[in-house]
């Protein structure tokens, strides 16, 4: 590959977009140039180009003033889920690439628009970023599917169970309220659900599932009391303006799904937000064997039918799996190369669509056939 120099524009300067521009200056050797940032608070751009080291980076006064800087060629997009399309939207009418975060966005008509502004524009690459497909643990998974050494896979079982201090973190900031962050199946399982398809070749046809806020509620304040408030408030966010028990907060955190796919793949998968033994685990349940992973602790495992020995491979512990090392590296082999990110905004739409149906489910008590739906997006 030859590299070369790349102009970028950022949209919002939080947390997330600092750890992955970090790897991205790291990953490029310098050559992805941060030309234009925006974000609505001053102080947080101050921050994210001070400790990047970024004295010549635009501090803009809008997205549009960073998304139309002279020179940029990328646009990539952190800001919270509910303007994803705003910026999205632009960056394409303004012919630059996109780069967003998960989850496309908040609403299925919105991901519908998005995809239409996409198909109006076929020569700009657009990405999301699901750095768990990057990861080494469920690549090798993918890639032990695909081989057909366990034969052809039934059913799957997924969750995702969070530590105190993670869940703690969420609903004390916007992403505890669906209007600026979309469901919690959403915001943060669509990484989840995105593998799911990801790993079942198909897309989900019929979905139903319950859920609750049943957790992060004022009632419940006499746990924070008994075991320390600094058990959920450990986690680094100067911009906290509540407590994790302040009820402040419309989010589900409790949530069973189930999802019958259209190549007769029967999925589950289990979400909780609270757990001092955290847990993001997934089981494949094939016609000539079984594996299961676990990213946390960075375990893979599976077994043949006629074979007796269960073989183990260990990744490593790391919260994303490694996909942090991974992820800058290949976005900027595509912005170098023009090839198709390996996980583009449509990966991004299917996940979106699949967590906003469960949620609907969950809302009306029902199952949801999400036939018509695809068929609108042409799938």
């Amino acid at each position: 590959m030859e590299e070369k120099k790349v102009k970028v524009a950022v949209i919002a300067t939080g947390n997330r977009s600092f750890w992955v521009v970090k790897n991205l200056l790291k990953d490029s050797n310098g050559n992805a140039e941060i030309a234009a940032v925006y974000d609505p608070d001053p102080s947080q751009m101050d921050y994210f180009c001070d400790k990047l080291g970024l004295p010549q980076t635009k501090k803009c006064s809008s997205g549009s003033e960073a998304i139309n800087f002279p020179g940029v060629e990328w646009v990539m997009v952190f800001a919270p889920n509910v303007n994803h399309k705003e910026y999205i939207l632009e960056a394409f009418a303004a012919g630059k690439h996109v780069f967003t975060e998960k989850p496309l966005a908040t609403q299925i008509a919105d991901c519908q628009e998005i995809f239409q502004a996409h198909k109006a524009h076929p020569e700009l690459l657009f990405a999301t970023g699901f750095v768990l497909r990057y990861a080494p643990i469920y690549r090798k998974a993918k890639e032990i599917l695909d081989s057909g050494k366990l034969g052809r896979l039934l059913s799957l079982e997924a969750n995702e169970n969070i530590l105190p201090a993670h869940g703690g973190y969420i609903v004390c900031n916007w992403r505890r309220w669906n209007s600026a962050a979309g469901p919690h199946i959403l915001e943060k399982c669509c990484h989840d659900l995105d593998l799911i398809n990801w790993f079942c070749g198909s897309l989900p046809s019929k979905v139903a599932s319950f859920a609750k806020r049943d957790y992060f509620i004022r009632e419940n304040q006499y746990i924070a009391d008994k075991y320390g408030e600094d058990l959920f408030l450990s986690w680094r966010d100067p911009q906290r303006t509540v407590t994790a028990f302040s009820g402040e907060n419309d989010m589900k955190d409790t949530q069973a799904s189930i999802a019958y796919y259209r190549n007769n793949i029967i999925v589950s998968f289990f979400d909780t937000m609270c757990n001092p033994m955290p847990e993001r685990r997934m089981v494949f349940h094939c016609t000539e064997g079984t594996m299961s992973l676990e990213l946390y602790k960075g375990i893979l495992k599976y077994q043949l039918m006629n074979d007796k020995m269960e073989y183990s491979l260990d990744f490593g512990s790391d919260g994303h799996g490694g996909g942090d090392e991974v992820i800058m590296k290949e976005l900027y082999e595509v912005m170098c190369t023009g090839e198709k990110p390996k996980c583009s905004g449509s990966e991004g739409l299917e996940s979106a669509v699949f967590a906003l149906a469960l949620d609907e489910a969950a809302e009306k008590g029902t199952m949801v056939d999400l036939e018509p739906v695809w068929k609108k997006l042409d799938r």
